[in-house]
């Protein structure tokens, strides 16, 4: 698999010859479950509440979910664009009267903010098909160049601020292309031994060869400790010991400790670090958190996420 990246990256160079002012940003991760799409929905949120112009495309094509989200049952997807059924724009929804709905007050349009979204298809049948395509050999730069094509519209044509690609885990055709065309990749992960190990790994073997070429790579951080302290656990009335003050403060340490050291090793800064919100945690429901519940801590975190690309 990793011979295939520095064809697909020189393809990327020698294609694209516009100049291009949007940032096209992918969420990746080592394995499913670190919460890169949640981040990556409302970090499109966010910036579309702020008035960007932002695309949010779910090119997790192996086990999309990014339509969830919205509550809604798309009747065309990037895979009838990707297979050349239909013109990418067709495939494009506007949710940016959602700005009004969950906070009527907002300036969004006032900013000439937009938010859109496009959807991957979630039929075993549509899964397999696209799939089948890319292990073609005829069919890799095509497809590259289909995702290329994507990037160009989109800033030439529809003039977004930023385009946000919520990208399959680990290395796979559809994630290699994703990172292929992203100008910023946010690594999420957390920090259980086997996504740390993975990540080092993954982040040595392949990222280098992205970097190699101008694009900026950072560690993303999610549901570390650090939010749930022992006094929140607790029933009430009992006492704290300080066997689980002191335990709770082990961690943090050594979660810091680890940190330090995936930083120095695969050379990538952690660009944030997002605690584990219980609330959140054992939600039934997918929800843009930014907008329902602009003032959760969760929200302010994605907010400084934010202001940190500008």
């Amino acid at each position: 698999m990793y011979q295939l990246l520095l064809p697909l990256i020189s393809l990327k160079y020698t294609v694209m010859n516009f100049d291009l002012v949007a940032k096209v940003i992918a969420f990746h991760s080592y394995k499913g479950g670190t919460g890169k799409t949640t981040l990556a929905v409302n970090l499109s949120a966010n910036l579309a509440s702020k008035g960007y112009n932002v695309l949010l495309v779910d090119m997790d094509v192996y086990a999309p979910s990014l339509y969830v989200y919205f509550n809604i049952q798309p009747k065309k997807w990037i895979n009838d664009y990707l297979n050349d059924k239909i013109a990418f724009c067709d495939s494009v929804y506007d949710f940016s009267h959602l700005m009004k709905e969950f906070n009527p007050n907002t300036q969004t349009e006032d900013k000439g903010g937009s938010f859109h979204a496009v959807f991957s298809n979630p039929s075993k049948k549509e899964i397999t098909d696209l799939d089948s395509v890319m292990r073609k050999d005829s069919s890799k730069s095509h497809m590259l160049k289909k995702m290329l094509y994507l990037k160009e519209t989109s800033i030439t044509v529809t003039d977004y601020d930023y385009i946000i690609l919520d990208t399959s885990p680990g290395i796979r055709y559809w994630s290699i292309n994703s990172l292929a065309i992203s100008d910023t990749i946010f690594l999420s992960l957390k920090m259980d031994n086997i996504d740390v190990e993975g990540t080092k790994h993954m982040a040595l073997d392949v990222y280098g060869s992205f970097t190699s070429y101008g694009t900026r790579s950072y560690l993303l951080l999610n549901r570390v400790a650090g939010y749930c302290e022992p006094p929140l656990t607790m029933e009430s009335g009992n006492p704290i010991s300080n066997e689980n003050t002191s335990s709770f403060k082990s961690l943090l340490l050594e979660q810091n400790e680890t940190i330090k050291n995936l930083e120095k090793l695969i050379k990538m800064n952690v660009i944030s670090m997002i605690p584990c919100y219980c609330d959140m945690q054992f939600e039934r429901q997918e929800y843009l958190t930014v907008l329902r519940n602009p003032n959760h801590p969760f929200s302010k975190k994605v907010d400084e996420l934010s202001n940190k690309m500008g």
